[in-house]
């Protein structure tokens, strides 16, 4: 009896998770279709093929969703670091993955807009990203790719420079070229030399 309710409460809890899934996935389509002004709850339930009500057993309102819209893309961008092509590259893996976060204000920038206008949107940003971040610059450490003397205080201040150009990009004070830039800056941060820091950002061109 025990057993067929834990796998009763085990469907349960894999069949909710999955509604979430696709009312987030739904919400993320039609803020890129149509932006945040043209969301409505109906919309994303019909996309989702949802009822309407429950998507209230998920969220208590829409900017509920929306804010899980941004969190969902964040985790995205932080796996991103684990598994980029690079990543056996200490210093090529913090340029390509530098570049992949700070482009989404290039590639999505209404996501982006969202992202930097959201409540307290810098720390959900760091506490998303540090984990990853603070692991791939731990292991170029490690092989002496980098030369840090103070990793708390670097890591804070490269998710903290990241996060900053893509609201520069988002605002329109910075053009093309801010997320090569930013890779470069972040390598030298790291201990690089300039020449061998912009030699890797223009690297990941190709990635």
């Amino acid at each position: 009896m025990v057993d067929r309710t834990v796998r009763k409460t085990s469907r349960a809890a894999r069949r909710q998770a999955q509604t979430r899934a696709d009312l987030i996935r739904a919400a993320t389509e039609l803020i890129a279709e149509r932006g945040l002004d043209g969301l409505r709850v109906s919309d994303i339930t019909e996309r989702a093929d949802v009822a309407f009500g429950t998507f209230y057993n998920q969220f208590k309102a829409k900017d509920d969703i929306v804010e899980a819209v941004v969190a969902d893309a964040l985790v995205g961008l932080a796996g991103s670091i684990e598994n980029s092509p690079a990543s056996d590259d200490p210093a090529l893996a913090v340029a390509a993955t530098t570049r992949a976060i700070v482009r989404i204000a290039y590639d999505d920038p209404t996501l982006a807009r969202l992202l930097v206008n959201l409540e307290h949107a810098e720390a959900r940003f760091e506490r998303i990203i540090r984990p990853q971040a603070g692991a791939v610059l731990e292991r170029g450490m490690a092989t002496g790719v980098f030369d840090i003397d103070d990793l708390p205080t670097v890591l804070t201040m490269s998710i903290a420079a990241a996060f900053e150009v893509i609201r520069g990009i988002v605002d329109g004070r910075l053009g093309e070229g801010a997320d090569l830039t930013c890779a470069a800056v972040l390598l030298r941060m790291a201990g690089m030399d300039a020449a061998t820091a912009a030699g890797y950002a223009h690297r990941t061109l190709n990635q």
